[in-house]
């Protein structure tokens, strides 16, 4: 366990360097959702953000590597904005849902990743269909291999009772039996599992 950050954001000392970006994201994903845009993919793995997002017009993807993630939602909007339709929400606060609400609980609970745990957890990717799943990969850094977690989208972020949730994506990554872990071939080099979170699939 520990009360840093692995790597610290620049803006946000005690949040993980991405948790600004996944939080700036879940707003333009909530603020374009209408327009079609997914934000399909979040690959954290390298050190660097590389965002992919999709328009239904445009199924292939456009990926971003963003050089600052912690420029703010305006120069996150430009970025995606020149590849396709997107804007923030009207509303300052909004009720998000769905996997602009995880994004944004991704973001805000970046200490489940540095704090929660005695084992040492990296956040990898985050990939979603945009319907029914987002898949949370998790890395666990002393076993050498990579969890991804299976989140089920319906009703997420509806009635406030799935805050924390990001905890539960990384006690589920460490804590999952291993009759529980189906294999999936290799992340990195690593050996790579997928499971569940409890009760559902």
């Amino acid at each position: 366990m520990s009360r840093r950050p692995v790597r610290p954001a620049r803006t946000l000392p005690a949040a993980e360097w991405w948790a600004p970006l996944l939080v700036d994201l879940g707003a333009v994903q909530h603020g374009s959702a209408g327009l079609g845009l997914c934000v399909h993919d979040v690959d954290l793995a390298s050190g660097r953000a590389r965002v992919t997002v999709q328009w239904p017009d445009a199924p292939g993807g456009t990926e971003l590597l963003l050089s600052d993630p912690e420029a703010g939602r305006d120069a996150l909007l430009q970025e995606i904005a020149a590849a396709g339709p997107a804007r923030l929400p009207a509303d300052e606060f909004p009720p998000l849902t769905g996997h602009a609400w995880l994004l944004d609980e991704l973001g805000r609970r970046s200490d489940a990743w540095y704090a929660y745990l005695a084992e040492p957890v990296d956040l990898l990717r985050v990939v979603t269909d945009g319907h029914r799943t987002t898949d949370v990969a998790v890395g666990r850094t002393g076993r050498g291999d990579v969890v991804t977690i299976h989140v089920p989208l319906a009703g997420l972020g509806d009635d406030g009772m799935d805050v924390g949730l990001a905890y539960t994506i990384v006690e589920r990554a460490v804590s999952a039996a291993a009759h529980e872990l189906r294999p999936a071939g290799t992340v990195q080099g690593r050996p790579a599992f997928v499971t569940h979170l409890p009760g559902e699939g």
